[in-house]
């Protein structure tokens, strides 16, 4: 029963789903702020580039890797299996990423969302770098990505949602548990996914930091 419950939130949080989620929640969670009002047209057109880039075309990708025996499973428990896969989530986030910064510069308004995209290619490419030493946690490092992010964006708004980054903290802390009790990460791997994740996206978005 555990196992079940531990494998159903894996799936219903997979790390594909982190960017679209996190920009979600900067969009629609309640604040109190003086920033700019996203007309909602743009709000749709950024959930549709989202959901294509981060979602549909790497879940494709990683599928089609899938039937074609690249991996040899969707589940990756092989750390070698890992690169090309997260490689090309890397692509994807870089063509987002691109896309909207030198197609949309208009969208620059938006001050969170430069440095929350490009704080997921960071954390994309530190994972690929821990993967060459040991099989980094994407689930931790996507989840608490978005902690760090959602985060350091209310802490720039005059009301500030403590209880909600509390409630966000424990999902992904049991939502990283569930990789440990699954076998399919070992608390090192968890801890440093934890750690870069809620880090990089934090400071990208605390200072604007993005190229």
């Amino acid at each position: 029963m555990i196992k079940y419950f531990f494998t159903t939130l894996s799936y219903f949080f997979h790390p594909l789903f982190f960017p679209i989620l996190g920009l979600y929640i900067l969009f629609e969670i309640p604040v109190y702020s003086f920033g700019i009002i996203v007309n909602p047209e743009i709000k749709t057109f950024l959930y549709y580039m989202f959901g294509l880039l981060t979602v549909v075309a790497p879940g494709i990708s990683i599928l089609i890797l899938y039937w074609n025996k690249a991996i040899s499973s969707l589940h990756m428990p092989n750390r070698n299996e890992r690169y090309l896969p997260m490689i090309l989530i890397l692509v994807y986030y870089i063509i987002l990423y691109w896309f909207i910064r030198y197609n949309f510069p208009a969208l620059q308004v938006i001050e969170f969302l430069m440095p929350f995209i490009f704080g997921f290619i960071l954390t994309t490419v530190v994972g690929l770098i821990f993967n060459f030493y040991f099989k980094i946690s994407l689930h931790a490092i996507g989840f608490f990505g978005l902690i760090g992010a959602v985060t350091a964006y209310m802490q720039d708004q005059i009301f500030y949602n403590f209880p909600f980054i509390i409630i966000l903290i424990l999902v992904g802390g049991v939502v990283s548990s569930g990789r440990i009790y699954l076998k399919s990460h070992q608390l090192k791997e968890v801890l440093f996914g934890m750690i870069f994740g809620f880090g990089i996206e934090y400071i990208c978005l605390k200072f604007n930091f993005f190229i």
